[in-house]
């Protein structure tokens, strides 16, 4: 029987991950995809095939973590996954008489059977004394759960080993035959594309749509409390499988996902922004009572369950903040001033007050926050409202693996830095969402995600040594990091992440490339790309530029950038180099110039400065920029 190709993929992929208000949504909708890609390449093993691309072993011996728990052969090292490891799209050898919709249809209805006991366990209690409300509710459900998977093949005969099977995925995904279906009434506060649960239409029928979510909200009926379905929350189906699969029990998780694990809370965006300032603290024995004496008082300010509750939302795997014990447990709203004012965002009750109601703890919130005050200035400052999101792609994978016509020595390479990366981020006190393919996203305190971003590029470069290229086509990867102020919608961080990714860092500057963005609430407001060779060294020399400043404040100007941004502008940038240097050299020293030593040393920092404010092309455009450089 002759031997056939398939090419399969599974989306929508940004649809489904990046829609999502909670941190946990954003893994849960990256695992869940990684899951589904898994139950595919489980089902074409089983009926005979071989996986080609990535590298997951064999359907006896498999390699990949989330694929040996879907086979049921867990990896010691890894017998439950909680990391998304799989990418969306595999290459498969199979029969030629393998029908790749048995797959699709075994996977769709694993799918199903996960959907199916999230409604028995959170929804059906909620719902089951109103029938007219069941049947609404049961019909929404079951028409998006059954509709929303895209999971497009292709087969055919094994061509020459030309690389030209790569692009037949790419040519099937323009004809369009899945249209989801038409969605009425009020849309999903989280995936705005689908209906939420309830049917009914907020501007007539407000009461009934309140008393539905209300009754999903009552722990004695759904288990679902106001913590993990807010007041402004009103979800559609597929939404709510990502939102409360983390929370089935153990038995059910086995009985559905296929193992179980213990990841039902989430490191928050708050979380994450606080944890430079928890590391300060941790680094310092002498201010460890400090930060005990605030922990005290919120301990004497709530009840047992309440603190409880603020104390176990997040266990840290931050190895920096180890030494501060139950202290680096608590919710990251309860150190930043903005999110510990405001009582929707930080309940000191069981439950969060409602919209419109008058905060209920509103003594004891005052007392934490002079409170909080009172520890900013013994530790030495405030907690900053920042936190890092990375992502991290390959450059043209496709064309690389055409070139080389070497599959199996590529997917080696991806699986070898695949197996690096959780270590990597967990090193530099982030945590991974997902590490699948050439593919990483990850959450990191804001202080080391570019160190973050330097090593996840050695190690796809020390991956891929040894495989042959030319060497203007040596395997690279771009990169881009958001600094987002920890209130913005993960949606908005995510859309911003990949636009720089894919606009800014691939197509502007050519692939091969860094590009780093601040979001703060209002929006963007820096952006910033270069070279990745390049990139990497120049904000480290900034950050240090940054921290001579800040210790030597009667030579150096603390308001260094800021000045040369509002005095100057545009005009700073389009200025020859002798000007710009001249300018920056005044700014620096606040007109008083040093000599000797002293000058030599400030003029060496203005001209780091003024390297890192060059954009440098990436590969593709590396010749573009010899050229311009020759010329000047």
């Amino acid at each position: 029987m002759s031997e056939h190709i398939l090419h399969i993929s599974i989306g929508p992929v940004q649809g489904f991950v990046a829609q999502a208000r909670r941190t946990r949504d954003l893994w849960a909708g990256s695992f869940l995809l990684s899951w589904m890609s898994g139950q595919l390449m489980a089902a074409v093993l089983r009926q005979s095939g071989n996986i080609v691309f990535p590298a997951v072993g064999t359907k006896t011996s498999p390699t990949d973590p989330m694929l040996a728990a879907i086979l049921g052969k867990p990896l010691p090292e890894n017998p439950c996954p909680k990391i998304g490891s799989l990418p969306n799209r595999f290459k498969a050898q199979v029969p030629a008489n393998f029908d790749p919709e048995s797959a699709v249809n075994e996977a769709k209805q694993k799918w199903q059977n996960l959907a199916e006991k999230i409604w028995e366990s959170f929804v059906e209690n909620a719902v089951n004394k109103n029938e007219g409300q069941r049947n609404l509710t049961r019909k929404i459900w079951e028409r998006q759960i059954k509709s929303f998977w895209e999971i497009q093949w292709v087969k055919g005969v094994h061509p020459a080993n030309n690389g030209e099977d790569a692009k037949w995925l790419d040519s099937r995904k323009n004809w369009r035959t899945h249209w989801p279906p038409e969605e009425g009434g009020d849309h999903c506060t989280t995936m705005g594309s689908w209906q939420e649960l309830s049917g009914f239409v907020r501007s007539r029928e407000r009461g009934k749509q309140d008393k539905f979510w209300n009754a999903l909200r009552d722990k004695s009926k759904s288990k679902i409390g106001r913590l993990d379905l807010q007041d402004d929350e009103r979800l559609c189906a597929i939404a709510l499988v990502k939102r409360l699969f983390p929370k089935l029990e153990n038995g059910q998780l086995k009985k559905t996902i296929g193992w179980s694990f213990q990841t039902k809370n989430w490191p928050s965006t708050a979380y994450m922004a606080v944890a430079p300032w928890l590391m300060h603290i941790a680094k310092n024995p002498t201010l460890h009572p400090k930060l005990g004496g605030y922990v005290k008082t919120i301990r004497e300010s709530v009840d047992n369950k309440t603190f409880n509750q603020l104390t176990s939302k997040y266990e840290t795997r931050l190895s920096a903040l180890k030494s501060l014990g139950q202290s680096s447990n608590l919710d990251g709203n309860l150190f930043l001033e903005t999110a510990l004012a405001n009582p929707r965002a930080t309940p000191l009750t069981n439950d969060p007050p409602k919209t419109g109601e008058d905060d209920p703890d509103k003594e004891i919130r005052d007392k934490l926050l002079q409170s909080l005050k009172k520890l900013g200035k013994e530790v030495g400052g405030d907690a900053k409202p920042y936190y890092a999101l990375l992502l991290m792609d390959g450059d043209r994978l496709g064309k690389l693996l055409r070139q080389l016509r070497e599959e199996e020595k590529v997917s080696a390479a991806l699986a070898k830095f695949v197996e690096k990366v959780q270590r990597i981020v967990e090193c530099n006190n982030g945590v991974t969402i997902y590490a699948g393919g050439d593919d990483v996203l990850a959450m990191l305190p804001a202080t080391q995600a570019i160190q973050c971003a330097r090593n996840l590029r050695n190690a796809y470069d020390k991956a891929f040594q040894g495989l042959p290229s030319e060497e203007n086509e040596k395997p690279t990867a771009s990169c881009a990091i958001v600094f987002s102020h920890y209130h913005n919608p993960l949606r908005d961080v995510m859309k911003l992440a990949h636009k720089e990714l894919d606009e800014v860092a691939k197509e502007q500057n050519g692939r091969n490339s860094l590009a780093l963005a601040v979001m703060q609430p209002g929006g963007v407001h820096n952006c910033w790309v270069s070279r990745f060779d390049v990139a990497i060294a120049q904000p480290e020399s900034l950050e240090k530029l940054r921290e001579k400043i800040a210790e030597n404040k009667d030579l150096y100007s603390t308001g260094f950038f800021y000045n040369l941004r509002e005095r100057y502008g545009n005009w700073f940038s389009e200025c020859d180099e002798k000007d710009r240097k001249a300018i920056a050299l005044a700014e620096y020293y606040k007109g008083n110039p040093p000599k000797g030593e002293d000058r030599k040393e400030a003029e060496d920092a203005v001209d780091t400065f003024l390297a890192a404010c060059q954009t440098r092309q990436g590969k593709e455009n590396n010749q573009s920029e010899k050229k311009e450089t020759k010329k000047s």
